[in-house]
Parts: C-alpha cells; sequence; structure tokens
C-alpha cells in the first residue's frame, strides 16, 4: 500500500482565510463605530441648539436668550451643505434619538443617570483643567483640581458629585480648546455643520482635535471600548439636550437660522466671560 503524505494547505487559501478574518473583524468595528456615531449624532443634533456635541446640554431657557433674528451673525458659504446635514442630525435626533432615549429613560432610575452623568464629567477633568490653565484661568484650574480629587476619593470614583454643595471661589463651567483657540485671538472662520457632530465652526473644529488627546476614553481604553463607553455617555445626557433643541425650534420661524446664531452668540459669550 502506498501512502502518500498530506498535501500542505495551499498558502492562498491560508492567505485567504487571515483576510476573511481580518474582513469579519474589520466589519464588526465598522458596525460599532456607525453605531457610536449614530448615538454622538443624537446628541449633536440636540446640541445643534447651543452647543456641539462634546459640549454639555444646555436647557432651552439658556437658549432663548440667544435666539436673535440676525442672519448675518457669521460667515456661511457652505450654508447649502449646512442645511443637508442640519435636516439630517434632526432626523436622527427626533425619529431615532428620542424614541430611544424614552426606552431607556423607562428602564433606568434617575439616580443612576445622574450618577453616570457625574462619572463621565469627573473623568474629563483633564479637558477642563488643562484648557483653563491654557487660557490663563488659573483659579479655574485650581476649583478643577479640586472637585476632581474630592468626587474621585470621596464620591466613588466621581459617581457622587460630593463637591457640588461647596460654593466654588469662581464659576466652574465646561471648557473645550476650541474656547481656547478663541481666547488666543484664532477667528472663528465659517460656520459648518456636521453629520454626527451638529453645528460648528473652522475653530472648533480644528479645536477637536485637541479635546480628543486631553479625554481619557479616547487613550485608556481600547478603541471599541472608547466607542462603547462615549456612545452610553451621549445617550444617557440625551434628555435635556432634547428639551433644549425643541425649546428652541418650536419657537422658531427659521430653525436652521436661529440654530446657527444661538450656537455663534453662546460661543462668542463663553470666550469673552
Amino acid at each position: 500500500m502506498i501512502f502518500r503524505s498530506r498535501q500542505p494547505v495551499e498558502p492562498a487559501l491560508c492567505e485567504a482565510e487571515r483576510c476573511s478574518r481580518c474582513a469579519f473583524t474589520g466589519v464588526r468595528l465598522l458596525a460599532a463605530v456607525i453605531l457610536c456615531a449614530c448615538l454622538v449624532g443624537i446628541s449633536a443634533g440636540a446640541h445643534a441648539a447651543g452647543d456641539p456635541a462634546p459640549y454639555a446640554a444646555q436647557t432651552s431657557d439658556t437658549l432663548d436668550d440667544y435666539d436673535v433674528p440676525d442672519a448675518h451673525l457669521v460667515a456661511d458659504p457652505l450654508e447649502g451643505w449646512n442645511r443637508m446635514w442640519f435636516g439630517f442630525n434632526d432626523f436622527v435626533l427626533l425619529r431615532i434619538g428620542k424614541p430611544v432615549y424614552k426606552g431607556y429613560e423607562a428602564v433606568t432610575p434617575e439616580e443612576l443617570r445622574s450618577g453616570v452623568r457625574n462619572f463621565f464629567h469627573n473623568i474629563l477633568f483633564p479637558l477642563r483643567f488643562v484648557n483653563n490653565l491654557l487660557q490663563g484661568r488659573f483659579n479655574a484650574a485650581g476649583v478643577e483640581m479640586g472637585r476632581f480629587i474630592v468626587n474621585t476619593t470621596v464620591g466613588m470614583g466621581g459617581l457622587i458629585d460630593v463637591a457640588k454643595k461647596d460654593r466654588p471661589v469662581v464659576p466652574v463651567e465646561d471648557e473645550d480648546m476650541g474656547q481656547t483657540l478663541g481666547v488666543w485671538g484664532f477667528g472663528e472662520g465659517f460656520y459648518l455643520v456636521w453629520p454626527f457632530i451638529g453645528p460648528s465652526t473652522l475653530r472648533d473644529t480644528a479645536g477637536f482635535a485637541g479635546d480628543y488627546f486631553l479625554d481619557p476614553t479616547w487613550f485608556a481604553l481600547t478603541l471599541e471600548e472608547s466607542i462603547a463607553a462615549n456612545g452610553y455617555k451621549q445617550l444617557n445626557g440625551l434628555g435635556p439636550a432634547i428639551d433644549g433643541y425643541e425649546g428652541l425650534k418650536s419657537g422658531s420661524v427659521e430653525p436652521y437660522t436661529a440654530v446657527r446664531n444661538a450656537y455663534i452668540q453662546l460661543r462668542r459669550d463663553k470666550i469673552r466671560r
């Protein structure tokens, strides 16, 4: 009897198998990215009425202060592009985001949602601290440091905002690299609306890069973990954003212009303070 040696697997087949596995992994990662983008877009559509997605949500009362009829507040040479994505973000927010959030709200107690908000606000301490230093707001940076230490230690890792009962020496507000560039004298450029991000300017778009490197969730976790964490953060904080956006939209004859002007004036006010 003649025994034939087992033929080795063709290199081409091995390569094809590796490629298929890589492709499958890539598809899963792409799906995760799209899911997070949708969640961020949901929030971004709402923040279009005040701040963009990376920034804190605004209430309708706050936004009303910035709803002015000045249609020439900022250069808007890409208005056609911007209106297209404004409509897209509006659809994602009200037709997808709102029902999803209502379902989430129904199955989670307020104590849990509040704890999640506190936790994510606490771990974004580097973003606020560094930008306060870069803007020369050293007292505010000191307050941020003190609040972070207290909330991280006594507040169970930031789940409880223990420091909020103490009146700070200076007002504590969210800071970002876009505001820092404004304080340094960089101009706004022109107005932009990004899908899954919301309203912005050329300056604020450049600031997103700095914000990315100051957000611990992007460099302390794997990519998939970061996407999941940021997606959940946006979903958890969607309620006030929806209320603020709907409040501004319902009181506006032309929502696109109202949101644009509210965003620009609010950003300018943050830089001037």
